[in-house]
């Protein structure tokens, strides 16, 4: 049996209209009853558990400002909805899951407690600094309905020239496994976004990080993960190569449960 691999900490940062006024507030989007469970409600760094995993919430007066926030709009394929977000939003709640247990269920639960954030009238928009991931608050929730997974990392897309495109995970190494990159000239740059996404999703839903020799279906074809480099400068990837293209052949992980979400959108 294959271990079950810890998990880094896991950080995302969303962004509100305003600053939570206190503790309690901060925590009673999914803490029943969250005052009794405070001494201190001025506490601006809250520790507390859920599902018995160690949460940290780091509570930010007005406007979060970092450069590395302002390149990940600037990236984004979203970008016209987030800079006025970014310009206007007037504060913040950081969410910290602590390392170690187990990095899929660790994971999930840290989309979860995003999307409470960002379905709330008060979010705007989810930032995850180690995937260079930022989204409005519709997408991230839409996306974390449909599955978990979607917002565990990044994955941009761009043509390399006027008949290739490249599709590039971001932050799956920081999970612990290896980014994955797709060239195709038989995609264009939002068929490859939506195949390498899709592709990715899949593995991680059934517990697996990408690995060397796996297989993936991407518009009903089969895809081998084989080690190559990265051709925006991030070193050593899995490339999705077209199986039909290798000389051998390379059996695919059996499909598992996917893993169900408990987030719902309040009404």
């Amino acid at each position: 049996m294959n271990a079950i691999p810890a998990a880094p900490e896991l950080r995302s940062v969303i962004l509100l209209k305003r600053p939570f006024g206190d503790a309690a507030e901060a925590l009673g989007l999914f803490v029943p009853d969250a005052a009794s469970h405070i001494d201190d409600p001025t506490l601006r760094v809250v520790p507390t558990r859920v599902n018995g995993t160690p949460v940290t919430l780091e509570l930010g007066d007005g406007p979060l400002r970092a450069q590395e926030l302002e390149y990940a709009v600037a990236q984004s394929a979203q970008r016209s909805r987030l800079e006025p977000i970014l310009a206007e939003h007037g504060g913040y709640v950081v969410v910290s899951v602590e390392a170690g247990g187990d990095l899929f269920e660790n994971s999930d639960l840290l989309a979860n407690l995003a999307a409470y954030y960002a379905d709330d009238d008060n979010g705007l928009a989810v930032w995850l600094p180690d995937a260079d991931y930022v989204a409005t608050d519709v997408i991230y929730t839409n996306d974390m309905m449909d599955r978990s997974t979607l917002v565990w990392f990044n994955t941009m897309a761009a043509k390399l020239d006027e008949s290739t495109a490249i599709a590039h995970t971001i932050g799956l190494g920081h999970l612990g496994g290896s980014e994955v990159q797709l060239v195709s000239n038989a995609l264009d740059p939002a068929q490859a976004y939506l195949g390498l996404r899709g592709a990715v999703a899949d593995l991680l839903d059934g517990g697996a990080l990408p690995a060397g020799g796996m297989t993936v279906a991407i518009d009903g074809a089969q895809y081998a993960l084989v080690t190559g480099e990265s051709k925006i400068g991030m070193g050593a990837v899995l490339n999705l190569v077209p199986a039909s293209e290798l000389t051998a052949a390379q059996e695919s992980p059996a499909e598992k449960p996917k893993r169900k979400g408990w987030f719902g959108r309040r009404k």
